[in-house]
Formats: C-alpha cells, structure tokens, sequence
C-alpha cells in the first residue's frame, strides 16, 4: 500500500434488490489532498459517500483509513474514527441557537451541568481559525441559509476528522462565503487533512481540487490529476461515450408558426430560480436539462402555481394569466405530473379508477350524480391507451407496479382540455417498457396540440422526446438549444461548462 494513501476503498458494492447501484469501486485518496468526485445524477457519488459515512451498509468491499480496516456503523461512528461528511441536506434545528446547535450531541459538562462558558470559548476559537463571526446566542431560524450551511461546515471541521467529504458545500453560499470556505480548505490541506469534495460547479473544480475521480452509472472512469483536464473533457467524461447517441428521429408536432401558448416572463423565486424566460409553442415538447438542485422543479410547481413566486408574468395564448394556485391553473389548461407520484400523484388507498377520474368527475356524472360505471369506462379506455397493466380497476392503486402507477397519473389527463402538460420526471423508477409507453404518451400529446414540458435526469430521455432543450443551471435557463443532432456529451457540456468562469 501507498505510504501516502491515508483513506482506501477497495470492491465496494451496493445493491438495493435488484437494482445493482455501485459495481467493486475502488477508491483512495492520499493525505492532504482535495480530490473531487464528479458524476451526473445517478452516477453513484451519494451512495459511495453515504457507505464511507456510515449512513448505509457497503454489499462487499473494505474500508482502511490508515490501513486499519473500518466496519462503520453510523455516522457517528464514522465521525469518532475520523470521517466527517457535510451534507448538502441541513440538519440544524432552526429552534435552537447556534451554540445549542455547534455542540448538539457532545455538549460540555460540568459536574452534570452544562458549561456553556467552556462551549462558548471553544466555538469562539473555531470562529477565529475559519475567520468567519456568527453570534453564539442567536436562533438558527433568524438566520440566512448561507450562515446555516456553514453552520454545518464549521461542526464538522471542529471535529478534527482526518477525511471531511464536502457534498456540494457552496449550493447555499455566496461570493463571500463562498471565498472563505476555500480558505478553509486550503488551510485544512496545509494541516494535512483530505477533503474530498462534491460539485456540479467545475470552476471551483479548477480552483481549490488537485485530482478528480469521475464516476458514471455506478462505477468510476477515471482518477486524474486536474492538470491533465479541461472543463468539456469532464464534461465528456461524466456524459460517457456510450450515452453520447443523437436523439432518435420522430415526427415533431411543434408549430412554431403559431403565437405561443405559453409565454414566461423574468418569473423568479426566491432561492430557487431566477428571471426566467421562455416560449412554448402548440404541440412542442421542450426538454428540461439540469442537475438535481438547479432548481428545474421549482420552476415547473410554480408555472402550475403550487408554489408561490416572488415576480415575473405567465401568459397563456398571449393574455396575462393569474395564476396563484393549481386551480388556476388547471382553469387556464395546464397540467402537472408531478416527481413525487407516490405523494403527490396518487392516492394509493383508492382505486385505480378513483385515482384515474379525479379529475374528471364533471364528466363522470349522469343525472347529477356520480356514475360508478362512467368512471370505470373511462379507466378501461385508458387502460387500452396507456398499456396499463391491471387485474381489476376497483384494486387500490398502490398495489399496482411503479411503471402502471406512473400511467395512471398520466391517464387523469388524457380528456382534459388541456394547453400545457408538465412532465417531471415520469420515468424515475419504473422498467424499460413502462418508460417506452410513458414517451409515446409524450408523443401523442404533443400530435394533439398540446404543449408538453419533458424534465429528466436522464439527459438521453430528454433527448428522445424533445424539439427543444432548455439548459437550467444554478436557477437560471441559461440557454435554449434547437434539438438538432444534438448529443448527451453537448448538453452534459452546456450544463456543467461556465464559460465566462472557466476557460479550457
């Protein structure tokens, strides 16, 4: 072994049933070096960190941290054998003050009591080494996210752990905090600690990483130096050659000589996304490309108006919308599939036919009254439709597979007098053939004139369905490309690559 080598991971394995999510990774890092781990969502980063910090259980493999073999249990754990990690997630509880907060789970004690002058000189200490001054007293809810998040990255580094993982630590910071958080690092370097940090943003990439791990659909490409990279070349490599195929031809309804059926205007949210911008036009599919957090849900609810914006206009068919919930927005013939299907989707103790009419029961009336026999036609037509896999449409909906759910949401709107249809990540979990039957719905749509949204973490999916691309990144459409012999590796690099930031 690599006398240099403090950390080793070798044959690591997950698998969560079938579905085989890490594949014998191996993975080390040396003393005193930031080594970023990059990846496209799904690629395996969470679980490899989640494994090293003690959060879920490796398949197989072995864990040394100085040679001595780890069999970590928890987090905890982890954190008492020297493995920190700070998770993109916050985990302060706003209710209490900050000193509560920085010592929650190792207070001081004296004599049974807690000694809060000795807690209060120690955060203070800590406070001077990151040269960064939150007041002990305050409440945690009276503060911004960036204080909170680096509430958390001050905790951990506390702890003096030999590894801290950084998992996309500056998602919630500024340009100031942000500054003082690679002082942080390089200070930890000079110590001889070993960072390993987690980003979608490569200029800082470029900026504090000596090596880079790359790692794609569970297992890792590469280890390199970062001087032996350039921006489009991770691109590349985090897209995969064998994702890199053109879209698939197929028929576009789009109709881009007719005005727009709907038309956004600088809509923003506060810490989600900003001053956006763009066009949809009858029967076109636009494609959502972005990372999970560059804020492409939030968007989508707040167009469907179930989460509120701070500015900007919606218009439908060229007339300013007032749209101020789901309502108005199903008044206006815009339409959601939610991400959440489980939660948001379905009501997984009613029937399939309830789930499937519910937004049709105007419809499903005869004489005034609800038709039990209305509603089990119109299921039955979905069925057919949707290729919807069913013993029984009076069975609850939840014992139904992921792919025959998923048709189900999407069978509520199939006679709705609808302009837009949302799609937000309608293929996450289910199987090949369900996917196939979820873009023909896209497809069928969209020859019908309505305008559909497609979002995926899938950058291939988006591809296949879409007329258009829109880049999302950090909460901004930062571009709209023509779907035109475009490839994975081409948009991977439009979502990744900030040119005016990071030249290569």
């Amino acid at each position: 072994m690599n006398e240099d080598i403090v950390l080793s991971m070798t044959g690591i394995s997950k698998r969560y049933g079938p579905v085989q999510v890490l594949n014998d990774v191996d993975f080390s890092v040396k003393a005193g070096e930031v080594r970023a781990l990059l990846g496209a969502n799904g690629a395996g980063k969470s679980t490899l960190i989640k494994i090293l910090g003690g959060v879920v259980a490796r398949t197989t493999g072995n864990i040394r941290l100085y040679g001595r073999e780890l069999n970590l249990v928890s987090p905890l754990d982890a954190l008492e054998k020297g493995i920190g990690i700070i998770h993109q997630e916050l985990s302060v509880i706003p209710q209490l003050t900050v000193l509560d907060n920085f010592f929650l789970g190792r207070e001081r004690l004296r004599f049974g009591v807690l000694n809060r002058r000795k807690m209060i000189k120690y955060y203070d200490e800590i406070c001077k080494k990151m040269n960064f001054t939150i007041p002990h007293h305050v409440k945690v809810k009276e503060l911004g996210v960036a204080e909170r998040q680096m509430i958390e990255i001050m905790k951990t580094v506390s702890y003096d752990a030999d590894i801290i993982v950084m998992d996309e630590p500056t998602s919630s910071l500024g340009e100031k905090e942000k500054q003082n958080l690679f002082e942080i690092i390089f200070k930890l370097k000079s110590e001889g600690k070993t960072v390993i940090y987690i980003t979608h943003m490569l200029e800082e990439v470029f900026t504090i990483c000596d090596s880079v791990t790359i790692m794609l659909d569970g297992d890792i490409v590469d280890t390199l130096p970062v001087t032996a990279l350039t921006p489009h070349k991770i691109a590349e490599m985090m897209a995969g050659v064998a994702l890199s195929k053109q879209r698939e031809s197929r028929k576009s309804f789009a109709c881009y000589n007719e005005p727009p059926v709907l038309t956004v205007q600088n809509l923003s949210r506060k810490r989600y996304f900003t001053q956006v911008s763009f066009d949809l036009y009858p029967g076109e599919v636009l494609g959502i490309a972005g990372l999970v957090g560059s804020g492409r849900s939030e968007m989508v609810r707040a167009i469907f108006g179930a989460d509120k914006t701070s500015s900007g206009k919606i218009m439908v068919n060229e007339k300013t919308a007032a749209i101020r919930s789901s309502a108005d927005a199903l008044r206006y013939g815009i339409g959601l599939i939610p991400e959440d299907r489980k939660n948001q989707g379905l009501i997984l103790k009613h029937p399939i036919y309830r789930n499937s009419t519910i937004l049709n029961l105007d419809k499903m009336k005869r004489f005034g009254i609800l038709s039990g026999s209305k509603e089990v036609d119109y299921t039955l037509r979905a069925k057919e439709k949707l290729s919807i896999k069913l013993d029984n449409v009076h069975e609850q909906v939840k014992n139904l597979s992921g792919g025959n759910q998923q048709k189900v949401v999407v069978s509520k709107w199939l006679e709705k007098d609808l302009r837009v249809l949302i799609f937000d990540e309608p293929t996450k979990g289910i199987d090949i053939r369900a996917k196939e039957d979820i873009f023909n719905s896209v497809f069928e749509f969209s020859r019908q004139g309505v305008a559909v949204i497609f979002i995926s973490s899938d950058l291939g999916e988006v591809l296949k369905v879409s007329d258009r691309v829109a880049i999302v990144h950090a909460g901004n459409v930062k571009n709209i490309l023509l779907n035109e012999n475009l490839t994975v590796a081409d948009v991977m690099r439009e979502i990744l690559v900030d040119d005016e930031k990071v030249s290569g």
